[in-house]
């Protein structure tokens, strides 16, 4: 053979053998929702549920240029991740390659072709298929039985508990350690491992449980009894052995087409989200209720305080950020704190100056902080034995009956800021003895340093320029004060207090009569002798939503049965409303069945009276207000009792405007779990039948003088509602009030307020009555439908709905 005929053999076969690689690649790609045996996904190749609803492909987190194998929500335009395959081996640079290989498993390489991660760690059998699922589930099909699932992505959990998704004893859900990295964090979530045990916990990193479901009773777990809605949510647990058992929860029939999550954040607080029409996720549900009840939140030596501030971890006295940057953008608080100056601990054997003690009066430790307790009985030999250890990093002595030194070893993590220190327990932190000696000198200074004021400028000169500088001063004042008013479209009938006005009114806040969500309502005494009620907002985003919604709202109204706002504070980030007093306070305080003092029970006369008032406050919000006024957190916390213990609603922060020309609204969760009407969870637009279902929930804990899931009782009668409307069906009506004013309560009134809360928490908003019709029943001017009463009774014994 010629060269030239060489040349064209040479030519075609390389033409043959590109055509057969092209061939194949189109074989062995991924299609539709599946991957076969030896197709890999690329770059920008993803594969998609059937239903549309999860994606799974390479992502890389914003920021960074690290790549990972992982599954998304294929309709969120903001990647919202479920699971991760390598979170803890990302691929540098560029995007790599997720293969099922002809040996039957998954693997995910480089694009050098380096093993990175591969699922034959926890995969038993060969694979022949692979398949996302509609549930997110990403399983792997066996070769021998084809129906035979050989592994699962729900098998091997990041930080996502999904819907249907089972957390088997022995199975753990692990935080992400920050948001642009998926590596397990310090905490997680798993059920108890010891045999037989069905709660499920959270833990840090060493082991330390800091918050617990409780046992499963069967029906619920004892901490979370009747938190959420049996249509909206169904918890469910199985139990095949002691050692062999699962958790998992699914979506109710009113929320079948609802996206939903379990997620372990990077904070270390378990929350449940849903997705709503207005594009966000909203959550429902989260635990522990305060972040400062996370272990290690603020990483070694950092401080927690409550929630609602906008930086919530603090370095003590002495430390400084490990990682100023996290910390600023308050990103990674988990990174801590560190010592200005290091320990001299050499100092034990006579080289250099020994370290010393900073005692703190402001903080505590949790008492899930490990210590030891020694046999010193003095306060000097507890901070000897102390110091003559190199790892023992702060020791607390309690001065009473029975002194108890205890010392701690290791960085500190549980560090909390707390009002007071009259626990009789002395807390010192070590320090190098150059940081005890500055820290306590400032802490001197604070309190004693004198400011000199030169006498010689003369003393008329003085007086002038005073005289001058506060005419000054009062002339910017008023102002200030008019630029407020029309800042906040405020009405010009509520008056501008000053903080100096209202601090001394208060007593420097001395007489607490409530905590919220945002802030701390204080009693105070006006100069003409006046009581009012301040509530002062915490500085945050949200406090100054709530500050605007309570002025653009409430201060524009005025009727008996709500709140009268009579002015408010702004000074820098002081946020203040002040309301007429309450003598008696909230109506929450008169529900209960622990209390047994006669003062706190209400007669009948007087509960039907709230009953009847509060609809008549609620009907003015609807119906004939300007504009109508959604309240969206009705609840005893927010119904007000004056000195004739007459109803008045407030709180009206999370209240929303609704034009006459509407009579929906979309809008973001508001209200309290236990009174949120069922459409807040589905994300529809809502309307003011959202305050008529919180209203029929309310009226049920007025009736029984209790509240709608009470621990305290039996468990057939555990969540209210559902046994007062078995009640009310076998002719019992009078059973579900009070039992300590039963015999004297009016019948037909009874009967008429049962009518009313059983009609109001219907499931279909379109059923429920409006506010005037409530009224006209309470009021005996109108009848309800006695038909659809019974059906309403009887899907709520058969739904058990828990709202």
């Amino acid at each position: 053979m010629d060269r030239l005929a060489f040349n064209c053999l040479k030519r075609f076969i390389l033409a043959l053998a590109l055509l057969i690689l092209q061939c194949s690649y189109h074989l062995f790609v991924a299609t539709g929702d599946t991957l076969s045996m030896g197709a890999s996904l690329r770059e920008n190749q993803t594969i998609i549920s059937k239903n549309g609803t999860f994606e799974l492909g390479f992502f890389s987190p914003n920021g960074t240029n690290n790549w990972y194998v992982g599954i998304w929500y294929a309709q969120i335009p903001d990647k919202t991740i479920v699971w991760v395959a390598n979170r803890e081996t990302p691929i540098r640079d560029l995007p790599g390659v997720l293969t099922l290989s002809t040996s039957g498993y998954l693997t995910v390489s480089d694009w050098q072709g380096q093993n990175i991660w591969s699922s034959n760690k926890t995969q038993q059998t060969k694979a022949s298929r692979a398949y996302i699922l509609d549930n997110g589930n990403f399983v792997l099909f066996g070769a021998q039985n084809t129906s035979e699932i050989v592994w699962e992505s729900f098998g091997d959990p990041t930080d996502t508990l999904l819907p249907t998704m089972k957390l088997w004893k022995g199975l753990k859900l692990n935080s992400w350690k920050s948001s642009v990295d998926p590596a397990p964090g310090p905490f997680f979530d798993q059920m108890n491992p010891s045999p037989g045990e069905t709660d499920l916990s959270m833990h840090y990193k060493n082991g330390v449980s800091y918050y617990s479901t409780g046992a499963w009773t069967g029906s619920y777990f004892t901490t979370l009894p009747g938190a959420l809605s049996y249509t909206i949510l169904k918890m469910e647990f199985l139990v095949f052995s002691p050692t062999r058992m699962y958790y998992t929860y699914k979506l109710g029939p009113q929320a079948s087409t609802m996206m939903a999550r379990h997620v372990l954040n990077r904070n270390g607080e378990m929350v449940l989200y849903y997705w709503t029409n207005n594009n966000s996720w909203s959550p429902i549900w989260y635990q522990p209720q305060s972040s400062c009840g996370v272990y290690g939140v603020c990483g070694a030596y950092g401080v927690c305080f409550t929630e609602e501030n906008i930086q919530s971890c603090r370095c003590m006295e002495g430390f400084h950020p490990r990682n100023a940057i996290a910390w600023s953008s308050q990103e990674w608080w988990l990174s801590g704190c560190v010592r200005r100056t290091p320990l001299n601990c050499a100092a034990i054997n006579g080289s250099g100056t020994q370290d010393g003690f900073l005692q703190v009066t402001d903080k505590s430790l949790s008492d899930k902080e490990p210590f030891q307790i020694t046999s010193e009985w003095t306060l000097l030999g507890c901070k000897t034995a102390c110091l003559n250890n190199c790892s023992c990093t702060a020791f607390a002595f309690t001065d009473s009956n029975s002194d108890v030194c205890k010392l701690w070893y290791g960085d500190l993590l549980s560090m909390r800021a707390k009002a007071t220190s009259s626990d009789g327990q002395l807390l010192f932190i070590r320090l190098a003895a150059s940081d005890v000696s500055l820290l306590s000198v400032h802490a001197g200074r604070g309190s004693s340093r004198v400011i000199a004021l030169s006498i010689s400028i003369p003393l008329g000169v003085a007086v002038l320029s005073c005289m001058f500088i506060g005419a000054c001063i009062i002339q910017s004042r008023r102002g200030r004060l008019l630029q407020k008013v029309e800042e906040y479209d405020a009405p010009t009938s509520l008056r501008t207090f000053t903080y100096k006005e209202l601090k001394i009114a208060s007593s420097n806040f001395a007489h607490e009569l409530g905590k919220g969500a945002f802030g701390c309502v204080f009693k105070a005494t006006l100069r003409d002798k006046t009581l009012v009620a301040v509530k002062r907002l915490e500085s945050s985003a949200q406090a100054e939503k709530q500050f605007r919604a309570e002025i653009s709202t409430i201060g524009n109204i005025h009727h008996v049965n709500l709140v009268r706002l009579r002015g408010f504070c702004v000074e820098g980030s002081k946020r203040m409303l002040v309301y007429e007093y309450m003598q008696n306070g909230s109506l929450n305080s008169f529900l209960g069945r622990k209390s047994k003092e006669e003062d706190k029970v209400l007669d009948w006369n007087t509960k039907f009276g709230i009953a009847l008032g509060t609809a008549r406050g609620l009907l003015y919000l609807h119906d004939e207000c300007r504009d109508r006024i959604i309240h969206c957190d009705i609840k005893p916390e927010n119904i007000l009792l004056d000195t004739d213990f007459s109803p008045k609603v407030s709180d009206f922060g999370l209240a929303k405007l609704v034009g006459r020309d509407f009579s929906k609204v979309l809008t973001t969760t508001r209200g309290t779990i236990g009174y949120l009407a069922p459409e807040w969870l589905t994300g529809v637009p809502i309307t003011v039948k959202v305050d008529v279902y919180s209203f029929g929930m309310t009226l049920l804990e007025i009736i029984s003088g209790r509240r709608n899931s009470d621990l305290s009782v039996q468990e057939s009668q555990r969540y209210f509602p559902t046994w007062a409307a078995t009640q009310i069906l076998k002719g019992n009506t009078i059973g579900i009030v009070d039992e300590r004013i039963a015999d004297k309560a009016d019948v037909e009134e009874v009967r008429r307020a049962a009518v009313v809360s059983i009609l109001c928490i219907q499931e279909d908003e379109n059923a429920r009555p409006s506010m005037a019709q409530v009224v006209r029943i309470l009021e005996a001017k109108s009848e309800s439908n006695v038909e659809q009463y019974e059906r309403c009774l009887q899907a709520l014994i058969d739904n058990h709905c828990v709202y």
